[in-house]
């Protein structure tokens, strides 16, 4: 039942943005009493804390970081990132808007895209370049989804944002490398 909670509860608020999610909301969708709901969560922020946290434990499940090539695992991560934002455009907002210390999943990505940084730029300052790249994704996959919602066609509307994302991404990387 607790996947369940979880999973409506993130449809819910990339519906209709987590600052009007309630667990009323939640329990009504499920077809809950709205106590019960809280057998499982005692509050909104533990539950919001538990969907940021299945989606970034998820995600770092499903990236492969090889020795072999720091830039391009470095870029291979960030595609998939921009892609995580662009299913889940609510959450970037939602981490853009509010602190992400809470959250240990959050700052484990951190960390390994610090050493990623560190193996690719190691003459430079990686917590500058990690702030410019994350909020270059952030702002790229929140646009991208507005857009995609006023579109029909969005697979082939997607895939062509995700090469512009990607020459973007490639320029902006370059630029680091120049320092």
């Amino acid at each position: 039942m607790k996947e369940k909670i979880i999973q409506t509860a993130l449809r819910i608020c990339e519906k209709q943005g987590y600052e009007s999610f309630s667990m009323r909301k939640l329990a009504a969708k499920l077809n809950l009493d709205p106590m019960a709901v809280y057998h499982y969560f005692r509050n909104k922020e533990e539950l919001t804390k538990a969907m940021v946290e299945q989606i970034f434990n998820r995600f770092q499940e499903e990236i492969v970081v090889s020795e072999r090539s720091p830039r391009t695992n470095l870029k291979k991560v960030l595609i998939a990132y921009w892609n995580l934002f662009v299913e889940y455009p609510g959450m970037s907002l939602f981490l853009v808007k509010n602190s992400h210390e809470g959250f240990p999943s959050v700052l484990s990505l951190n960390e390994k895209l610090q050493n990623i940084f560190l193996k690719s730029f190691p003459e430079t300052d990686v917590n500058i370049i990690l702030n410019v790249i994350i909020d270059f994704i952030h702002g790229n996959a929140l646009a991208s989804a507005s857009l995609f919602s006023k579109v029909k066609n969005n697979e082939t509307k997607i895939i062509s944002n995700q090469k512009e994302f990607e020459s973007s991404l490639s320029y902006l990387l370059d630029q680091f490398s120049k320092k």
